[in-house]
């Protein structure tokens, strides 16, 4: 059954912004995945820096203001940024049945908007990074809405296609000209026999 957008209870949560923060998300999970690959990473050393990457990069693009909807509301480990007035949290989980804390338990600092229950409507968001099946399906990012009882009845799912991204700021080098070779025809050597002597050019 598909469930509302999350834009239909609160429109702070447009496909736009979701999707920014959904693209961060994904961002810094592909990063981790390309960077520890040595024969000591595991999936827990890759686990555990992604979610702090992703942490990370949220209290960063907070911290530039270029986004004036986006605030950190508790920076702790456990991090709860607002869009607009909305609390949200992230978790690099299964969304269909997600196991972690960020995901199921209200943060102490969603709990004002817990005043605003309603049966029917979601008091509670995270974004749940699905890593996909490996070589059948890749990665995405959903936002799911809880009520205060913990019923799911707000879903949105982001795009599964990966984009390609600069991650620095250096130019490519100028061409260097190349001036055209000098060619010139071959002469037999009368004396030697030689073939690879080149005439001199007047």
């Amino acid at each position: 059954m598909d469930l509302p957008l999350p834009s239909t209870f609160h429109r702070e949560l447009s496909a736009e912004r979701l999707n920014l923060i959904a693209s961060w998300l994904l961002e810094e999970y592909y990063a981790t995945q390309e960077d520890l690959v040595r024969d000591t990473d595991s999936s827990y050393t890759r686990g555990c820096t992604a979610f702090g990457r992703q942490r990370g990069r949220i209290m960063k693009e907070a911290a530039s203001l270029k986004y004036s909807w986006l605030s950190i509301k508790g920076a702790g480990n456990d991090l709860v940024f607002g869009i607009g007035h909305v609390p949200c949290r992230y978790s690099n989980d299964d969304p269909d049945n997600p196991k972690k804390d960020a995901v199921l338990v209200a943060n102490q600092h969603q709990l004002p908007f817990l005043d605003f229950e309603d049966d029917l409507a979601p008091t509670r968001f995270c974004f749940v990074l699905d890593k996909g099946l490996e070589g059948v399906t890749d990665a995405h990012v959903e936002l799911l809405g809880y009520t205060g009882a913990g019923t799911l009845v707000s879903r949105w799912i982001s795009s599964n296609v990966r984009t390609l991204h600069a991650v620095n700021d250096q130019k490519l080098s100028s061409a260097v000209p190349v001036g055209k070779p000098v060619l010139a025809p071959k002469r037999r050597d009368a004396a030697n026999g030689d073939d690879n002597v080149v005439a001199p050019q007047s």
